[in-house]
């Protein structure tokens, strides 16, 4: 288990690193705003939630589970939502857009 956590967290390190890259910002996906997550290339986005969904369920990367479903269901869901509102905060718009996800379900 614990070699687990720590492949999650260098896999997530190298991920957040190509992400900073990819949307060319020098801020933690927890800075983001929907406009610099929108300015990620399309194939990264998955990866932008599902980082953005580990800092939302507990804070740290050691102790994250990933649900990679909900990411790929999310991600659409969240590129709509933060194309209407470009300024607003990318984790905020991502805690929005799982509420009604999981009050759907």
């Amino acid at each position: 288990m614990k070699k687990h956590c720590l492949m999650m967290a260098a896999v997530s390190l190298a991920a957040l690193s190509t992400l900073a890259q990819a949307a060319d910002t020098k801020q933690p996906v927890s800075q983001w705003t929907c406009e610099d997550f929108l300015a990620v290339d399309d194939s990264f986005k998955p990866t932008a939630v599902g980082l953005g969904e580990v800092v939302n369920k507990s804070g740290k990367v050691e102790d994250a589970v990933l649900d990679v479903d909900g990411v790929e269901k999310i991600t659409p869901l969240i590129v709509t939502a933060c194309e209407k509102d470009q300024k607003t905060s990318f984790v905020q718009k991502l805690k929005e857009e799982w509420s009604k996800v999981k009050k759907d379900a």
